[in-house]
């Protein structure tokens, strides 16, 4: 400490004269900004630590600011700083904390450094995701530690913590009050949506990618275009085409999407008219692209999706098929293992309800029997569940303008500056920030990993009714 600093006994005695908001806004706040940084590593006389000194639930504002020099100064974890970031995280006032964003986010920016150091960034996703959780004023609001835990979470493939925030739909973003960016915007819906895509929740996947294609633009961001290809693959994946972006996407974007995106829209062209030499031709064509952008598992996931929906629109025609036939209408005859592997496709359709059906292999290579959905969706349940979601839809839409509006005044987004690296925002971009790929480009087909369950078995009768949609 500098002979001008304040003493250890001067500054607790500061902090704890502050016991209030006002007195902390007013009064700490500016005192605690003026102190030099080797104030924060002061110890007492008698060698007391200034965080044991303070109670993290009463004094979280001044407690924050030591603890971020503690991690900062850490190498590495031990018991008890572990335990005095847990402690903070799961007591802290939420009012005194939002005071400190920049303070916030240095403190989450160092614990995960340590962790991530460690090897272990593991270890700092259950504290950021309380963490943000005691930030937020409401459920649905953006923190600038959102896209950092998201990233971390990805980094460690570790996403049970995130998920009960990544469910709760962003409806409040408040640049003013929360200091986020428009860069912390595109990241969090960016990564969110690969998380959603890693867990095979690609409705989710699809709605986080589109809000990141779609936020207002001056110029389009590296990030809008990469989200634009897993929105692609994703919508590919859960609807068998791909969704067109709202209208009012901005124009900047849609031009870098139709040049930069060409393998995409090729591919997705070929995937719609549902012809598997069509789509083998051109996911071969497109491999060295979706090998460089990290997106090849994905496309890869795409051919069994389409043998599931072949498989769906079997249903719509016929009432029984034998496993042979299925294989060959729906382009896997040639294959060795193609009958074995349709099968383990139409056991996993029944079991998740894509369609209702039976296998009987009292005849040689199996039966399938198509069946009739029983449930007409005409009762007064199904009813109130579509009111719902027309409410949900209409308070979304209001929701979604009022953050349009947030997003146009976020720092960086006027900036039109020519490009940086890859990303004509202005934000010099690395790997690490918007090609994590969670594991796509490791995936294994599903149906050559483990043998088809045993489903139950009854005699082919021939007259089953299909499934009614």
């Amino acid at each position: 400490m500098a002979p001008s600093d304040p003493s250890f006994d001067e500054i607790i005695s500061k902090i704890l004269a502050a016991t209030d908001i006002t007195a902390v806004t007013k009064t700490l706040a500016p005192y605690l900004n003026n102190l030099n940084d080797p104030v924060f590593a002061a110890q007492s006389n008698g060698q007391a630590d200034p965080l044991d000194a303070l109670d993290p639930a009463i004094h979280s504002f001044a407690y924050l600011y030591f603890l971020v020099h503690r991690c900062k100064a850490s190498h590495g974890f031990d018991h008890a700083l572990l335990a005095k970031v847990w402690a903070f995280v799961t007591t802290c006032d939420g009012e005194q904390v939002r005071l400190a964003s920049h303070k916030a986010m240095s403190f989450a920016e160092a614990l995960v450094k340590v962790a991530t150091e460690t090897r272990q960034p593991i270890i700092a996703i259950k504290p950021l995701a309380i963490f943000i959780q005691r930030l937020q004023a409401s459920p649905g609001q953006l923190t600038m530690i959102h896209p950092l835990l998201a990233k971390t979470c990805l980094l460690a493939q570790s996403v049970k913590d995130i998920l009960p925030i990544l469910d709760n739909d962003i409806s409040d973003v408040k640049p003013q009050q929360t200091h986020i960016n428009y860069k912390d915007f595109l990241l969090y819906h960016y990564y969110g949506g690969m998380i959603y895509a890693f867990l095979k929740k690609f409705e989710r996947a699809v709605e986080f990618f589109k809000l990141a294609v779609s936020a207002p633009a001056e110029v389009a961001s590296a990030i809008q275009i990469e989200a634009h290809k897993k929105y692609v693959l994703s919508s590919l994946l859960q609807y068998g085409r791909v969704l067109p972006l709202p209208k009012y996407i901005a124009s900047a974007v849609q031009r870098t999407i139709k040049v930069q995106c060409v393998a995409y829209a090729d591919f997705a062209t070929a995937y719609e008219k549902k012809s598997n030499s069509a789509i083998r031709t051109e996911l071969e064509k497109a491999k060295p692209i979706f090998v460089r952008d990290k997106n090849f598992g994905l496309a890869k996931q795409c051919m069994e999706a389409l043998h599931r929906r072949n498989i769906q629109d079997l249903t719509r025609t016929y009432l029984t098929l034998s496993i042979e036939n299925i294989t060959s209408l729906i382009g896997l005859g040639s294959e060795p293992d193609g009958a074995r592997r349709v099968e383990g496709i139409i056991v996993r359709m029944i079991e998740s309800g894509a369609i209702f059906a039976t296998i009987s292999h009292e005849h040689a290579g199996g039966m399938v029997s198509f069946l009739d959905d029983p449930n007409q969706h005409n009762n007064t349940i199904t009813m109130d569940m579509i009111n719902t979601q027309i409410q949900k839809a209409t308070a979304i839409t209001a929701k979604l303008s009022a953050m349009d509006q947030a997003i146009s005044s976020m720092p960086a987004f006027f900036n039109k500056q020519g490009s940086h690296g890859p990303d004509q925002s202005g934000y010099s971009m690395d790997e690490s920030d918007y090609s994590m790929h969670m594991g796509y480009d490791n995936y294994v087909d599903e149906a050559s990993s483990s043998s088809p369950k045993k489903q139950r078995t009854e005699s082919d009768s021939g007259k089953r009714g299909r499934r009614s949609r």
